[in-house]
């Protein structure tokens, strides 16, 4: 008796383990089916979000953390193409053009959602103009380091990990090398290449090469200096603060909109990110919609002694434009001289700005010039005073040509109202009389 119970009890205990194994695979096999429904769901409901309301996207692509970002415009359809456009220089690269020339180029591929660990966009066929980031080639120097990359190239990533979509957004990271991202909805309508010369012309606006350095500035009243913005590889540092030992550089998107740091900045307390177009050419931060990026004060950038403008005279108004076409018939009545241009500096050797006017008398140009002195009233006005000197030149032609001395005594006793087309690129400098608003001068960099 003893030993049937006990042959009974192992069999329960047989039966008891076989039972749960099988309550178990049933369990696991449960769970996979809900888990494989669930991609299959997102997998779907991804596709369905970026083939919706014509499929065009904007993609803000980073192939790593040292070179800047760039734009493409991607337009995804059902049939499982995408046409992938974008203007940069690795497209003129792939071309065979210069790498420092924004190329234009469109071309349509394949793409997929699959599934991982969670649905992953796959730009799954080779597009030289996409691809060329992730292609394991050296990269063509384009600075003074010679840097082999052969075996890994750009580092840049074709497949992206679809992490939420929110508000026409998609949120993704690069599957490979973990990079956020972000793609937005952009109108079915929209002309690709037009789109991109947009683009290119955006960044043209905010960084311009002839302006040496802009600001952040923040809402407590402290400024970040950035330099080499028009490399999208931003040098900055704390003003006041030592440029060689507390410099950090950062790497920038510009979009059609604005501008995207690649991660949030905290600088001073502000976490900073993405900045926005104004319509005076400055950004604005999205963040805090306070923190702005711009050049300075006007009265502050239109004196810097290094800068050399030159007066575009057929855009003088009023007093300086009649003041300007007496000076050339003077000028004509004077041995045929013809006026070439006007420009305005600064000469360190005798700390003072001058006004040089070229002109041409055959093969030869005179350049009679004058002096004067410049202070900034406020942050947007500038006062200049002629000091009633200048050089030899400049006590002949004042007589010959009178209108050369008119036009420095009315600038004399003008305060002038600063304006530029860009806060942040004040490349082109309207000086208005703030006393009589026809009267003004256009000066360009």
């Amino acid at each position: 008796m003893k030993k049937f119970l006990n042959i009974s009890l192992l069999s329960l205990v047989a039966l008891s383990t076989l039972s749960l194994s099988s309550c178990k695979n049933e369990i696991d096999e449960i769970f996979d089916e809900d888990a494989v429904a669930r991609l299959d769901k997102a997998k779907n409901e991804y596709i369905d979000i970026l083939t919706s309301n014509g499929g065009k996207w904007q993609m803000e692509y980073y192939a790593n953390g040292d070179e800047p970002g760039y734009v493409y415009l991607m337009t995804f359809r059902k049939d499982g193409s995408v046409t992938i456009s974008g203007k940069n220089e690795w497209i003129g690269y792939v071309e065979g053009e210069s790498l420092k020339v924004p190329t234009y180029g469109s071309l349509t591929s394949l793409w997929d959602v699959i599934t991982d660990n969670g649905p992953v966009l796959s730009l799954n066929s080779y597009n030289k103009y996409f691809h060329v980031f992730a292609s394991p080639e050296d990269i063509p120097s384009m600075s003074e380091e010679d840097i082999d990359e052969t075996g890994y190239g750009h580092e840049g990533d074709y497949e992206f990990d679809l992490m939420k979509y929110s508000n026409d957004t998609l949120y993704i990271t690069g599957k490979k090398y973990g990079i956020d991202m972000i793609m937005t909805r952009v109108d079915a309508g929209v002309d690709d290449e037009v789109y991109m010369n947009e683009v290119v012309a955006m960044a043209d606006s905010f960084f311009n090469a002839k302006i040496p350095q802009v600001y952040i500035n923040l809402p407590n009243g402290i400024r970040w200096i950035v330099k080499d913005g028009a490399t999208s590889i931003l040098k900055m540092f704390r003003e006041g603060d030592d440029e060689i030992s507390t410099s950090e550089t950062h790497n920038v998107i510009i979009t059609h909109d604005g501008l995207s740091f690649m991660n949030p900045l905290t600088i001073d307390g502000y976490t900073i990110q993405s900045f926005i177009r104004q319509a005076d050419g400055s950004l604005l931060c999205r963040d805090d919609n306070e923190t702005t990026i711009t050049a300075g004060d006007l009265s502050d950038v239109i004196l810097i002694p290094s800068f050399i403008w030159k007066c575009d005279t057929t855009q003088f108004g009023g007093v300086f434009k009649e003041q300007v076409q007496s000076l050339r018939t003077e000028l004509n009545n004077y041995s045929k001289r013809k006026l070439s241009s006007i420009q305005v500096t600064f000469n360190s050797n005798l700390n003072v700005y001058t006004v040089d006017f070229a002109c041409v008398s055959g093969k030869n140009t005179f350049h009679p010039t004058f002096y004067m002195t410049a202070e900034a009233v406020n942050d947007n006005q500038v006062k200049f005073s002629y000091t009633g000197e200048g050089d030899a030149a400049s006590a002949i032609y004042a007589d010959r040509c009178p209108s050369m001395l008119s036009i420095m005594e009315t600038i004399s006793r003008t305060t002038f109202t600063l304006s530029a087309g860009s806060l942040l690129a004040p490349v082109d400098m309207k000086l208005t009389d703030s006393s009589n608003a026809s009267n003004y001068m256009l000066w360009r960099l």
